[in-house]
Parts: C-alpha cells; structure tokens; sequence
C-alpha cells in the first residue's frame, strides 16, 4: 500500500512540475496630465504623460485626443513604439497630430495606454482616460 502511495505522490508531483507556473504580471503605471500644450495652431497637441514599467520590460505607448471643435470632431492619436522602462517614472511628451480639424484651447478628451513586456511571457496593459485642458 505504501508503494503504491509513494507512486501515485510521485506521478502528482512530476505532473505538477510539468504544469507552467502562474506568470506575474509586470509593474506598469500611466498618468495623463491635465494640461496639454498647443502646437502649430492647432495642428497638434503635445500631452505630457508619466509612465513607469518595470526594469528590463519592453514599453510601448498609444494616445488618443479627441476635441468638440463648434460641432465637429478634432481626433488625433500617436503611436510611441519605445518608452523607458526602468523601474521608475519617467515624463513622457507625446505630440499628436490632429487627422480632422484643427485642435484649440479648451477641453478635449484623452486616452492612453501603456503595454509592457518582459520576456519570456509576462506582459500588461494599463489604461488611463482623462479630461484634458489644451492650452496655447
């Protein structure tokens, strides 16, 4: 009978072993700022953002800007391929260009996300929306 235990112990703990271990996720964190800064009479807008991912990870940034310019839509995005990833926070400026109207000073509505990867398989995505003053 123990033998048998020992077995059937030893058969769980060698398919236990073989199972993947739960990945951690990675530190990320994303603050947008309040205030954006005009640019080129409202082509673009330079939206100062914080980010913070863990030392050794990968980071990669998306941000949207959307803006009620008297009844129509202002949208602009960008797309920042590398942010530093080092374990603390970092001041990140992202200008976007505007793909519609012309931006102006007033209020609009941003959107951001922060995506880190830290091989072999551990990644995260964090997300941030704000109101946002665009200011000359």
């Amino acid at each position: 009978m123990r033998a048998i235990s020992a077995i059937v112990l030893t058969g769980a703990a060698l398919v236990a072993s073989a199972l993947p271990a739960s990945a951690a996720q990675v530190e990320a964190s994303l603050a947008l700022q309040a205030q954006a800064r005009l640019e080129a009479r409202g082509a673009a807008v330079t939206v100062p953002t914080r980010v913070m991912c863990e030392n050794g990870a990968t980071g990669s940034m998306w941000l949207q800007v959307t803006q009620n310019v008297r009844g129509e839509l202002a949208i602009g995005d960008k797309y920042t391929p590398s942010v530093p990833c080092t374990g603390g926070f970092h001041q990140v400026d992202v200008t976007v260009v505007s793909r519609t109207k012309a931006f102006r000073p007033g209020v609009a509505f941003s959107t951001a996300s922060l995506n880190a990867f830290l091989p072999p398989d551990n990644s995260r995505t964090v997300e941030e929306d704000r109101v946002i003053s665009i200011v000359r």
